[in-house]
């Protein structure tokens, strides 16, 4: 088959810019990681090399888990065939001392699906449309601001996206206006299978079940509901038999798989309507409007959405039947702008369109049309562009921590809190918190036991006591914030000597009376601030430092990312 460069070279000039786009701040913060949600997602995918695929967890389902296992292991084998590491054992130091090469791996696979997702919409465009407007889809696609972040991610967000992606390229050879050489039973059971690996990618893909069951009923509707029905049976039963397949352990743990999307139910949805149904709407559809795309493709998405209703009505229900329930599901979660790259798909074949009909009507030209798409394009390209640039820049924490290993002597006791500064835990420290938590270093993990045979150890290092209630955290000194809340008597005994806070708009209740006395009874060393100087407080007030997993954004106001952070030191204090 003769290629098209006509559409070959753009395409790949828009891949080549989407591609640069998420590359660029990709190892931010490394080798330290800020992104619980990142931490939690690599500890469970490279969990699977102790030996089973069970990941005795199921908050997410596991297909991605697998990829990211697999993607990162062929990364592994790489460095071993070219000589990089000399053993085993010296990947399994590399993995568990040197986080800054594997979870730039592991973000290289965001960064892959991300870019894949541009000309596969394209196809999915074109299938659809024409080629111009499948082209400016594309391209919008690939300037996103939020698509460009998130892929900067290990998150399941972005893969999602591209599942979603696939999944609606099999349904469109099911949908009758897409083909002209009448359906087979193969494409219905080929899209059955594209959602089924969707839905085991991440669990609110399950709402690719209505347009595959539209698409199914809608082209068998001639020939009388016992055919469509069977059609339909055929299609989910596929889809379920694919998602089980690809997430079999939900199958063999199926009350712990209950208790765990029981738990994230709480987690998500309970906390975001305590206000009452569709609370988080607002600003789900503020975050739409301005941060997804930018406004102005937001804008020509809502005219593509009327045009194409108007014009093609089959095909404008096609491409809503996912994200309109989708939206209506994610309008009772706790926000996050991540949900939306599920939506972007949509949000711009619609745009293009929009465009398209807009052009329509003042000036049909192809000079005309590109004119208006960069115009469109570009002010979206820059918001990626200072966004990339923005994660260039060194975050609040390991400016602290650059300040700690300069000035704070190597041994001395300091006060931190979970994902703040990363300061090096001296061998002593963790073997007193392995002691303390489970009866001896010698019973610890591997990776524990390659952090201990370090030699020379890391320097400097501290004897780290953590802030908090506590968790499953066997390398972890807790100090309940209850127990400080009136006196650092307590934290003196345990020979603190420095403490490391975090700071944010909105003061966590539990921290406030230890902050109060802090300032009371210690002396602040330094202080490292977020945003630009000359800030007032009632304009830092105003605008939240931006933080790697939440929807905060990245304001113009601020310098850097991650939180106000302070070190104090503790006066009169018994320790070093």
């Amino acid at each position: 088959m003769r290629l098209d460069w006509r559409t070959v070279l753009p395409i790949l000039a828009i891949g080549i810019a989407g591609l640069t786009l998420r590359t660029i701040g990709l190892q931010y913060g490394l080798p330290a990681v800020y992104n619980p949600d990142e931490v939690a997602i690599m500890t469970r995918a490279l969990s699977f090399g102790r030996g089973t695929l069970n990941p005795h967890n199921f908050l997410y389902p596991t297909f991605f888990f697998y990829v990211l296992f697999a993607w990162v292991g062929i990364y592994l084998g790489i460095l071993w065939i070219t000589g990089r590491v000399a053993s085993v054992a010296a990947l399994q130091r590399l993995l568990f001392t040197d986080p800054t090469s594997i979870y730039t791996a592991g973000r290289l696979l965001g960064v892959a699906a991300g870019t894949l997702t541009i000309p596969l919409l394209y196809r999915l465009s074109r299938a659809l449309t024409d080629r111009r407007t499948a082209l400016a889809a594309a391209l919008f696609l690939a300037v996103a601001p939020l698509h460009v972040r998130d892929s900067h991610y290990i998150k399941h967000d972005v893969p999602a996206t591209l599942a979603i992606v696939v999944a609606y390229l099999a349904i469109v050879r099911v949908w009758p206006c897409a083909r002209a050489d009448g359906l087979r039973r193969r494409d219905i059971v080929v899209a059955g299978a594209a959602c089924g690996a969707a839905f085991s990618t991440h669990y609110y893909c399950v709402f690719l079940a209505v347009p595959l069951a539209l698409a199914i009923v809608r082209a068998h509707w001639n020939d009388g509901g016992g055919a469509w029905r069977r059609e339909l049976t055929i299609g989910f039963a596929v889809s379920a038999a694919v998602f089980f397949a690809l997430s079999p352990f939900l199958l063999a743990e199926p009350l712990t798989a209950l208790r765990d999307i029981a738990a994230n139910r709480e987690i998500v949805v309970d906390r975001a309507v305590a206000e009452g149904a569709f609370a988080p709407a607002r600003r789900y559809a503020t975050l739409l409007w301005s941060d997804a795309a930018g406004w102005r493709i937001a804008l020509l998405a809502v005219i593509g959405v009327v045009s194409t209703i108007v014009t093609a009505p089959a095909r404008a229900a096609l491409l809503l039947a996912f994200p309109v329930p989708f939206l209506i599901f994610i309008a009772n979660t706790a926000p996050a702008s991540r949900y939306l790259n599920p939506v972007l798909p949509f949000l711009v074949i619609f745009a293009a369109a929009g465009l398209s009909r807009l052009t329509a009507w003042i000036n049909n030209s192809s000079a005309f049309f590109w004119v208006f798409c960069a115009a469109a394009a570009f002010p979206a390209a820059g918001q990626s562009v200072a966004g990339g640039l923005f994660f260039r820049q060194s975050d609040t924490r390991t400016l602290a921590q650059q300040y700690l290993e300069t000035n704070i002597p190597a041994g001395s006791t300091v006060l931190t809190q979970p994902y703040s500064v990363a300061l090096t835990p001296s061998r002593e420290g963790l073997v007193e918190a392995l002691t303390r938590n489970l009866g001896g270093a010698d019973k610890a993990s591997i990776k524990f036991q390659l952090q201990l045979s370090q030699e020379p150890y890391p320097s400097p290092a501290y004897r780290l006591v953590y802030l908090g209630r506590g968790g499953l955290d066997a390398d972890k000194i807790y100090v309940d914030p209850v127990d400080v809340a009136g006196t650092l008597e307590p934290l003196r005994r345990l020979g603190v000597a420095y403490a490391v806070v975090k700071r944010y708009n909105r003061p966590d209740p539990e921290t406030v009376p230890f902050l109060t006395v802090l300032a009371r009874e210690g002396r602040m060393l330094a202080r490292f601030s977020p945003y630009r100087p000359g800030m007032s407080e009632a304009e830092q007030a105003r605008i939240d430092p931006f933080l790697h997993n939440t929807d905060a954004r990245i304001d113009k106001t601020l310098e850097r990312p991650g939180p106000l952070v302070e070190i104090w030191q503790l006066e009169h204090s018994g320790g070093k």
